[in-house]
């Protein structure tokens, strides 16, 4: 008989020095258990920049500029070629360092319409304006060129920087289709249009999870 007590001492002493295992997020989360009790996790964040951005002609540039041209120059009406031009800038922090890693930025190309429109009328040429980033992953699945055409006023994504990265560079490129030449009604004189490139600090989609517990 002692020989027994002595056996079950031992047995509840090994039982009470095992811990119950809390519910984690190696198990189940938002999944009621046997005894009523449930857990969520809370995510908190947040994204601090210590510089604003600007956007240069230059990878090594510390000026922000206001505006850029694409120059298609003197093209003759009726001509059979289409014609193109590009040009690169390049978005930076305005304290010349590198972006953190995994920076979100939100990169749009906005236009009111998009034609190229004569000066003295309502005469009007389409065009395509395209701008191809690069030095940055696409956070979405909305791939890293960004285009006007056609209805199309608005393009937007989400990019995430690199390591080590100064500049995002981004590639614009205007295209003028040859038909647009060969219109009966195409007025001898200048044509232009103005649209616009803009950068901004996204919320960052990456989850940093702050752990808490309700029940």
């Amino acid at each position: 008989m002692k020989k027994v007590l002595l056996g079950l001492l031992a047995l509840s002493a090994t039982l009470m020095a095992v811990p119950s295992t809390p519910i984690g997020p190696s198990q189940s989360t938002g999944t009621p258990r046997a005894s009523g009790e449930n857990q969520i996790d809370i995510t908190t964040k947040a994204f601090i920049v210590d510089s604003g951005l600007i956007i240069t002609e230059r990878p090594e540039g510390v000026t922000a500029i206001k505006s850029i041209e694409l120059d298609h120059g003197t093209i003759m009406k009726g001509s059979t070629s289409p014609s193109k031009v590009s040009r690169s800038v390049y978005i930076k922090r305005a304290n010349d360092n590198n972006f953190p890693d995994n920076t979100m930025l939100k990169i749009s190309l906005t236009s009111p319409h998009n034609n190229l429109t004569h000066s003295d009328n309502n005469v009007r040429m389409a065009h395509t304006l395209t701008g191809r980033v690069f030095n940055a992953a696409s956070a979405t699945s909305k791939g890293l060129t960004l285009s006007l055409a056609g209805n199309k006023n608005t393009h937007t994504n989400i990019f995430s920087t690199n390591k080590n990265i100064k500049h995002i560079q981004v590639d614009l490129n205007s295209k003028i289709e040859a038909t647009e030449f060969q219109q009966a009604n195409l007025d001898e004189g200048s044509y232009s249009n103005t649209s616009t490139l803009s950068v901004k600090f996204s919320k960052n989609p990456a989850l940093v999870v702050d752990k808490a517990t309700s029940k």
